[in-house]
């Protein structure tokens, strides 16, 4: 055996070198013997077929002993038992699932092999990779060299949170960006579903903001996302952003302005921005967030509720801590686990508390007013102190560290296509200095807390905020290619891949969004195909 060089994004534990070659054609066979990867079975031969042409068949049982076909195998033992279990936090709730898979390709077959249905999967995504990075032939069928590989995550947590708060994207939108994540084994979605611009829920709302024309998400909308999510092995997890940030439920529901809870603020020079905190202290606030963490609970069946307690703007230490306190205690009452922002932690923290570290330094534009950058260092310090708390009081913490995680950084080197000079532009936060997509990839998850603290990172999470959006062709140019890397930082080991090697793999996934309609950035630092 030997290791070979190839375009898997993350990249597996082990891919070395095979005797012969396996060709795919139209009638090639997928053969299972347990119903359970039954569904797995049909969207990948669906997948292949859109995106190969070939049209691969699903067979229930045992294909010819002589006949070239793709085998899947569940069953424990062998080289999977030597693989290691993930680390951190399941956003199933419970153990995290067994992804642990192998995947052999020679002259006579290709054999998957795991131990649960979802390690099944995580090998065909790795078949649909390979597949697809194939240049385009029209002899109707598609070769792939020997290969054996193993691969099993670094981290059980692997997610993107998605602002959908400030700008609106449709169900099928939401449903590409699933199966996005699904294509890198990515496997949580945090939806950002409220903030001061903006209300998505379908709770919470008053009778005339229901009828009015701000579009937000019914309940069957979101109770048909997290199923299709659930069937690529996707959580979803939803975020309803408060005390602060909270202008829009404000707006909606007037008897939560308590008249001193409104914060007037300038980011940058002339642009002024309106927030709002939630006012413990009002008896209507605790009745409306009940009624929507209980709503809420009733659509989403997974077990986490995002509470946020970001950036609580002028809203007093004491009112803070008292208000994540309750709101932890009604996400419980629920039969749910809160997860917060790493302000959460300020609040105190309890051994069933999960907190989410974002504030990590980043550079600064010099354009930046001096007060809204001493504000920024004092943010920076603060956060210092968050993590010491979680990190005394031993709570998972999910790492989304902005200089690295935050995919609205402005990217630093020109595109290969000048055609994309006019949104590269005009997109990403301009609060921030502009960054390679090699600095962004520059980074590794254990260090993210510190020195020394790799025990408490149970998780990594991207993430992408919508301000300067404006639509799914923003969105995609933003989200790729840096996405890929952070799911290759959350699912590989740190000894695997250097960013040359990623820059060549990511070289063959351009095709991969091209043809699927997502717009990416063209990158001058990687040599597209």
């Amino acid at each position: 055996m030997r290791a070979i060089r190839h375009p898997v994004i993350p990249a597996p534990v082990r891919f070395d070198g095979n005797r012969g070659e396996f060709t795919f054609r139209s009638g090639t066979m997928i053969a299972y013997t347990n119903t359970d990867v039954a569904p797995i079975v049909v969207r990948f031969c669906l997948e292949v077929t859109r995106r190969t042409g070939l049209r691969i068949l699903p067979m229930a049982g045992n294909p010819g002993s002589n006949e070239p076909s793709v085998r899947i195998d569940l069953a424990n033992g062998g080289e999977l038992e030597a693989l290691p279990a993930p680390l951190g936090l399941s956003p199933t709730g419970d153990g995290a699932p067994d992804e642990r898979h192998s995947l052999t390709i020679d002259e006579h077959q290709v054999a998957v092999r795991a131990a649960e249905p979802i390690g099944v999967a995580r090998g065909l995504t790795t078949l649909i990779q390979l597949l697809a990075a194939k240049s385009s032939t029209k002899t109707g069928e598609v070769s792939l060299p020997g290969a054996r590989i193993l691969d099993a995550p670094r981290y059980a947590w692997r997610g993107l949170s998605l602002d959908l708060a400030r700008t609106f994207f449709t169900v099928d939108e939401v449903r590409r960006v699933i199966d996005l994540l699904a294509l890198y084994k990515l496997n949580v979605l945090h939806l950002h579903l409220t903030d001061d611009q903006s209300w998505r829920l379908p709770v919470g709302r008053s009778a005339e903001s229901s009828n009015s024309d701000v579009a937000f998400y019914s309940a069957e909308d979101l109770r048909g996302l997290a199923a299709y999510a659930e069937d690529r092995f996707v959580t979803i997890v939803p975020e309803v952003d408060t005390p602060g940030h909270a202008s829009a439920l404000v707006r909606m529901r007037p008897e939560l302005n308590s008249g001193r809870n409104l914060v007037e603020l300038e980011l940058l020079p002339g642009q002024k921005y309106v927030t709002a905190w939630l006012d413990p202290e009002l008896p209507a606030t605790f009745k409306v967030i009940e009624e929507v963490l209980a709503g809420v609970a009733a659509i989403f069946r997974g077990p986490y509720i995002h509470i946020g307690g970001d950036e609580p703007r002028r809203i007093p230490s004491d009112l803070y801590s008292s208000y994540v306190q309750r709101v932890r205690g009604l996400v419980r009452s629920v039969g749910k686990r809160p997860l917060g922002w790493q302000e959460s932690a300020r609040a105190g923290l309890g051994p069933d508390d999960v907190i989410q570290y974002w504030r990590s330094e980043i550079a600064l534009p010099p354009s930046l007013l001096p007060e809204v950058r001493a504000q920024s260092e004092a943010n920076v310090a603060l956060s210092r102190g968050d993590v010491e708390t979680a990190v005394a009081a031993s709570v998972p913490v999910i790492v989304s560290p902005k200089s690295h995680c935050y995919l609205d950084v402005p990217y630093a080197e020109p595109s290969a296509d000048p055609g994309q000079a006019e949104r590269q532009s005009r997109v990403g936060q301009r609060v921030y200095s502009p960054k390679t997509v090699a600095e962004s990839f520059d980074w590794e998850p254990a260090e993210a807390l510190g020195h020394g603290r790799a025990a408490h990172v149970s998780g990594v999470e991207a993430a992408i905020w919508s301000e300067t959006i404006a639509d799914f062709d923003d969105l995609c140019f933003l989200l790729l290619p840096r996405l890929a890397g952070v799911a290759h930082k959350a699912w590989s080991d740190p000894q695997i891949a250097a960013w040359t090697d990623h820059r060549d793999r990511l070289a063959r996934h351009g095709r991969l969004w091209a043809r699927d309609g997502l717009t990416y950035f063209r990158t001058s630092a990687v040599d597209w195909l």
